[in-house]
């Protein structure tokens, strides 16, 4: 399954074939394409090796030949977890406000639940995270967008518009997504206050996904919302280490909250649904990955921008008269604007799909209009990434020559 090699581990140009592991990405197309039969550049799961500290955790508990029911409630969970936040971002965290939670969209989507009725609206930043937008309508919530401004460098908020949403008599929620996926907007400490000091004014619940913490690559560095939370605040914060170690095939979350009505509503609905018990392999993978996973964490970021640079390149080169990229400060995904080639997002994914054979990102899944955008995954090993971008280019030249 590995080319280039056995150091596959410390090398994030290894070719690593994972076909005939079900894998979504490569073997689940078909669930968002008409066909498999692309290069895939979709969904948000990287195509490098999990850090061998993790691996070889799961394959010593694996040499214990009883897989039974788990507690999470100990210090080989605890711990890890508070390690992370006080060594990478200056952060504490305290047992009684940090639970396991079985993932991070169950989390927000039983938050939601707890927090409005039906026919009551969430609000999102616009462009969103697609699983935001189909959760809250699976659940008869009502998506009320809250548009970004790009200025040409970064994405703002219009806080006008926010703080008058916030006023709306159905607006009890706040979905945030920090740093924001699909852009790689980092929010910064003075965005968070004013925010904050809005939902508070307004009495709206912030919850916030930080899944993508790990991959804040400015100065300022990742500022979570657990910073801003006091007794009773109503902020709750959710993540996990899917994403950053590509774990993500081992479902687990945590959350943090000091609100005592959300402590408990979520446990009810954690022993309600059943779902208490961790998974004992998930509880191995934190304590591996948060001790012992900084300087892998450190290279992959390294890594990313190095893949971003070359994007932003290869566009300058031989795509700039039809594609803006912007590079972002967070995430492993390029938000990639097609608006000054003049075609509609129908006929972009269909010159991606059917000549290009490259499955990105579709725009529109991230809004609730149609977009001039799609986002790539740039996750992988170089040769992968040049040969998706020549399949970009690939597809473009089509439309051009059409």
């Amino acid at each position: 399954m590995i080319e280039k090699g056995d150091d596959y581990m410390h090398n994030f140009n290894a070719s690593i074939d994972r076909r005939h592991t079900n894998s979504i990405k490569y073997e689940g197309m078909d669930f968002m394409y008409d066909t498999t039969d692309m290069m895939p550049f979709w969904i948000a799961d990287m195509d490098l090796a999990t850090p061998q500290p993790i691996l070889d955790a799961l394959r010593q508990r694996l040499e214990h030949p009883i897989l039974g029911y788990t507690t999470w409630k100990n210090d080989a969970f605890y711990e890890p977890v508070k390690h992370w936040y006080k060594t990478r971002f200056n952060t504490r965290v305290i047992n009684n406000d940090l639970m396991y939670s079985p993932t991070v969209l169950y989390t927000i989507t039983e938050a939601i639940r707890a927090l409005t009725r039906e026919g009551e609206g969430v609000l999102v930043n616009i462009p969103s995270y697609n699983a935001f937008l189909t959760l809250i309508e699976a659940n008869r919530r009502v998506v009320v967008p809250s548009p970004f401004v790009f200025d040409g460098d970064d994405y703002k908020m219009d806080f006008d518009a926010f703080e008058s949403l916030c006023q709306r008599a159905d607006m009890k929620v706040f979905l945030l997504c920090n740093p924001h996926n699909p852009t790689g907007k980092v929010f910064t400490a003075e965005e968070l206050d004013e925010m904050v000091d809005i939902c508070r004014a307004h009495d709206v619940f912030i919850i916030a996904d930080e899944i993508h913490m790990d991959f804040v690559r400015n100065e300022q560095g990742h500022q979570s919302l657990i910073n801003w939370m006091k007794p009773d605040s109503k902020i709750l914060v959710t993540t996990c280490l899917g994403k950053t170690f590509n774990i993500s095939g081992i479902p687990h979350a945590f959350y943090v909250t000091k609100n005592r009505f959300m402590k408990m509503e979520l446990t009810r609905q954690m022993m309600a649904a059943g779902v208490g018990n961790p998974s004992v392999l998930a509880l191995s993978a934190i304590e591996a990955g948060y001790m012992h996973g900084a300087d892998w964490v450190d290279a992959v970021n390294d890594f990313i921008l190095q893949n971003m640079r070359f994007v932003e390149a290869y566009v300058k080169t031989y795509l700039n008269d039809v594609l803006t990229v912007h590079v972002p400060d967070a995430t492993f995904l390029l938000w990639i604007d097609f608006s000054k080639s003049g075609y509609s997002e129908d006929d972009v994914q269909h010159a991606l799909q059917k000549v290009g054979k490259v499955a990105l990102g579709i725009g529109s899944t991230y809004t609730v209009e149609d977009s001039t955008h799609f986002r790539l995954n740039v996750a992988c090993d170089h040769a992968r990434l040049e040969e998706g971008m020549k399949r970009i280019r690939t597809a473009f030249d089509w439309l051009k020559e059409r």
